[in-house]
């Protein structure tokens, strides 16, 4: 069973499932979601148990809404509806994970400043394949 949490704590969740391995996303919407270019895990929907705080959503039309903590401003989930996993920053995970990274998605969008490394990753310029952003 995988867990995790935001910043403060306020919002901790436990995963009754096992998780997809990372996706690293270059999108312009996670980097500036994230200050970064996220590494994301995924798993299916109801195998998550959020425990503390709800988180709070932003939501934009026709894409997918982001939770995070109220409190301490902590990006924690990806959700688009129409799919059966919830998507989970691994920043937030608790380790050890026993996780790796499987691909990078969105390259042709990362940011000027950062370098894509030629380490042997799948890299999906524009899109991401429906077998890595679906859970399994």
């Amino acid at each position: 069973m995988a867990a995790g949490q935001c910043l403060c704590g306020a919002i901790r969740y436990r995963v009754h499932a096992p998780l997809r391995d990372a996706v690293i996303c270059h999108c312009v919407d996670c980097r500036r979601w994230h200050g970064s270019s996220p590494a994301m895990v995924a798993a299916p929907r109801e195998s998550v148990e959020i425990i503390g705080d709800e988180p709070a959503w932003y939501t934009e039309d026709d894409k997918p809404r982001r939770g995070f903590c109220g409190r301490c401003g902590s990006s924690l989930f990806w959700d688009a509806p129409e799919r059966p996993s919830l998507t989970i920053a691994a920043g937030t995970l608790d380790t050890p994970t026993g996780l790796r990274t499987e691909a990078r998605i969105f390259t042709a969008h990362a940011g000027d400043y950062e370098l894509i490394p030629d380490d042997g990753l799948p890299q999906h310029p524009y899109q991401a394949p429906p077998d890595i952003v679906a859970t399994p």
